[in-house]
């Protein structure tokens, strides 16, 4: 049901088409995010507090909003899917997706190729789109919804109004009416984007202190870099790397000062549980 659908254009075909499009979308989102949720929401919240970019956690409520929006989302990707799939059938527009077993070097280095390709063109496109929804006049219908959720959960990853889930989904219909790239590459593409669009929207930060100003990982985005885009809005636009936001300058200017503090709280709070931890008699004592 979830593999490609290959059929003629009738009207059976479109709708096994946006079927298994829908199914696909929700059962790859809502698992994920949810489970990302429950773990380090619920069952492991003790655990990993220290890990906590904002110490206040969101409203149960916030979280039914994200939970819910989120759907919008998921039918919107759907329909840009279907319609893109339809009207390469009745040949009204290119589509360079193919088909069949990747074998071989080449075939396994052009998978690779393509892989990058769209990822640097999904950064680009999404810095901005993303910039351009925080324009003034376009900003309350296009991204206001997604900034309702100051404090995010893993479930604001796809918190969006219809109008930025379809920019958020559209950009991936130019490349492939362009760039030849193999379906499974589209798939395992689509996938890792929401996984980490889940991940810097869960609240949590794991990377090391040294991350945002090493010479090479400052370049790689980290969930503190976003979540602070959602309390402060005006500046770190951008997705899986911090370079459209370097060379243009929106990085907020406290951003590497505020990661390394979140860090430093999280080592400074992991000691103190540890010298607990080795300190029986003196916990006794205090108790």
């Amino acid at each position: 049901m979830f593999g490609p659908i290959q059929c003629e254009l009738v009207l059976d075909c479109v709708t096994k088409v946006s079927f298994a499009q829908l199914i696909m979308n929700f059962i790859r989102y809502y698992p994920i995010a949810g489970v990302a949720f429950l773990f380090f929401y619920l069952w492991k919240k003790n655990y990993f507090e220290r890990f906590r970019i904002q110490k206040v956690y969101p409203k149960a409520e916030k979280v039914w909003q994200e939970f819910r929006q989120s759907a919008v989302t998921l039918v919107m990707f759907t329909l840009i899917a279907t319609v893109n799939i339809t009207l390469s059938k009745m040949k009204l527009i290119p589509n360079k997706v193919y088909f069949g077993s990747i074998s071989g070097l080449e075939a396994w280095g052009y998978a690779l190729l393509s892989f990058l390709l769209i990822t640097v063109w999904h950064e680009t496109w999404f810095y901005w789109m993303h910039r351009f929804a925080h324009n003034r006049k376009v900003y309350p219908y296009v991204h206001s919804e997604h900034h309702m959720s100051i404090n995010p959960s893993p479930l604001a990853a796809y918190r969006f109004q219809a109008t930025e889930a379809f920019l958020e989904g559209i950009y991936i219909v130019p490349f492939i009416m362009l760039v030849p790239i193999h379906f499974n590459v589209v798939i395992f593409h689509t996938f890792y984007a929401m996984v980490m669009n889940i991940w810097w929207h869960l609240g949590y930060e794991f990377f090391p202190k040294s991350w945002a100003r090493g010479p090479l990982t400052k370049w790689i985005n980290t969930s503190t870099h976003h979540n602070l885009h959602h309390q402060k809005f005006q500046g770190n636009y951008s997705l899986y790397f911090n370079v459209w936001d370097r060379i243009m300058g929106t990085n907020f200017p406290n951003y590497e000062t505020y990661f390394e503090q979140v860090v430093e709280e999280r080592i400074k709070k992991g000691e103190a549980k540890r010298h607990k931890s080795l300190n029986p008699v003196e916990n006794l004592v205090e108790g």
